[in-house]
């Protein structure tokens, strides 16, 4: 099951150009740093690395590795539910995760911190089950392991925190296993973890905090928002698949019923609860938007559950399960190869008015290489004294992917994300830049950017292209001289404090 899984998921890796994400994530990984402006590092190396021994950084060679760590968490999760309960229920775990389409698919296919993060987290939990419920004699070994796994999570995602701290929740909470606050494994775990995390460390020290300052300000200022959690769990029970969020929740509400008197779910649940209640609850009063997907790493403990209980059921009330088991493998089977053939047709797929009012679906998968052609076209290219800007951080990744270092890349906007740190726009003042504005922003540039430049004029439009038809119109211009006094707004703030 894991190697058809996989197999599909390569299909998509091959057939599909990456998305605004990804690109991001392969044009800034070029710069080796001891981590980044968004994420802990991890992620990024294995683009690195791929890189230098594929020599491409084409979607199916940068993308193989997330694949290839969605099959270890396959295994590592039904290993998991295999330790806690059987190998059926294991079978049943890995079937619902790997048709759940934000984990099986995005998690699994695309460049992602979630990939690296999910299987450190599944395989945490792993050593955890060891050394807490297995034999006493190797429980020193295992939380050493278990520490190992933390950290890499953490060098994953921030998310890794919850490991930590869905540990401590159970040793709380479970009078039979706060013997382990008085050992000195749990402290060497966490030892091991916080030496593997010092790169992150380091690397914020320098850079003024910003990447625990970016995230931690991600809930935005308060506001009032009573409807905003049910939104978001509704977003968690679509990209789950309903059904199989249902589940989840059922299951989990089953073990906080139990609470710690079955030790096996309970500790599922405190390595669960934390990323689901966090992000749902922080909902509630964030003026930004709370992504679904936040939460899933917290969904993903509970896949053991789930699994224990269809192979509980399978057998007395089977007729109504495989039912839901056949139609969500084809479902999902069906949607990753329509994706994967749709990625080859352009949009409209018939020349239909009605379909022309709709956007493009899969729009952000669309390529700048159709701009770096016309700037070559125009002698652009590979000019000393020559920068490119977006005027957003995703706009700025899809030009850097594209050129690949034919010219540098900043993004002298209010957003610039890592371009901020890793290009920041202060080491080309004087220098003349190609601005890259969408079509669909309406103002006017002169506006946006005539006080960072003596003069700008414009230079026409270009398309940006996804399956050798027009995706997105850009506009052109050519900026004289960038005036030297820009900084992100993150860091004219942390000057200020």
């Amino acid at each position: 099951m894991l190697a058809i899984a996989a197999a599909l998921r390569l299909v998509l890796a091959a057939n599909l150009g990456l998305g605004i994400d990804e690109t991001y994530t392969v044009a800034t990984s070029r710069h080796v740093a001891l981590s980044y402006f968004d994420h802990p590092p991890l992620a990024w190396w294995l683009v690195g690395l791929v890189r230098r021994l594929a020599h491409s950084e084409s979607p199916f060679w940068v993308r193989l590795p997330f694949v290839a760590l969605f099959f270890a968490t396959g295994w590592m999760l039904f290993a998991l539910t295999r330790l806690l309960y059987d190998a059926r229920s294991g079978f049943f775990a890995v079937l619902a995760v790997s048709v759940a389409p934000v984990i099986g698919v995005t998690t699994g296919t695309f460049v992602l911190p979630d990939g690296p993060l999910v299987l450190a987290m599944v395989s945490g939990a792993y050593c955890l089950a060891r050394a807490i419920l297995g034999q006493p004699g190797k429980a020193p070994l295992w939380w050493l392991a278990a520490g190992l796994c933390g950290g890499l999570a953490l060098m994953s995602k921030y998310h890794g925190i919850f490991l930590f701290c869905g540990t401590g929740l159970f040793l709380l909470t479970s009078p039979a296993q706060r013997r382990w606050f008085a050992q000195p494994w749990p402290y060497l775990g966490f030892a091991i973890a916080a030496v593997l995390f010092l790169p992150v460390v380091i690397w914020n020290a320098e850079h003024n905090w910003v990447s625990f300052a970016f995230q931690s300000g991600r809930g935005g200022p308060a506001r009032l928002r009573l409807t905003a959690p049910l939104t978001v769990i509704g977003g968690q029970a679509l990209f789950l698949l309903p059904w199989i969020w249902f589940g989840l929740v059922a299951t989990g509400f089953s073990a906080l019923r139990k609470g710690p008197r079955e030790p096996a779910s309970w500790l599922l649940f405190c390595l669960a609860i934390g990323p689901i209640v966090t992000f749902t609850v922080v909902s509630l009063w964030s003026s930004t938007r709370v992504f679904p997907h936040w939460s899933m790493p917290g969904y993903l403990m509970l896949f053991p559950l789930l699994g224990a209980a269809v192979s509980k059921r399978w057998d007395n009330v089977a007729s109504h399960m495989r039912l839901w088991a056949k139609g969500s493998v084809a479902l999902t089977t069906f949607a990753l190869l329509f994706v994967s053939v749709a990625a080859h047709v352009g949009w409209p797929p018939a020349d239909i008015e009605a379909l022309k009012r709709f956007r493009d679906p899969l729009v952000e998968t669309a390529t700048a290489d159709n701009i770096r052609d016309e700037l070559g076209k125009r002698g652009y290219l590979g000019k000393p004294g020559l920068f490119v800007t977006g005027l957003k951080w995703f706009n700025a990744a899809q030009l850097d992917y594209a050129l690949a270092g034919a010219l540098p890349v900043t993004c002298v906007c209010d957003d610039p994300r890592g371009y901020g740190v890793l290009q920041p726009a202060d080491k080309f003042v004087g220098q003349d830049a190609i601005i890259v504005m969408p079509m669909v922003d309406e103002r006017n540039i002169q506006d946006v950017l005539g006080s960072q430049f003596e003069t700008i004029e414009p230079l026409g439009t270009v398309d940006m292209l996804r399956a050798g038809k027009p995706s997105v119109a850009m506009k052109l211009f050519l900026g004289h001289k960038l005036r030297p006094g820009w900084r992100p707004p993150w860091l004219i703030s942390r000057q200020r404090s």
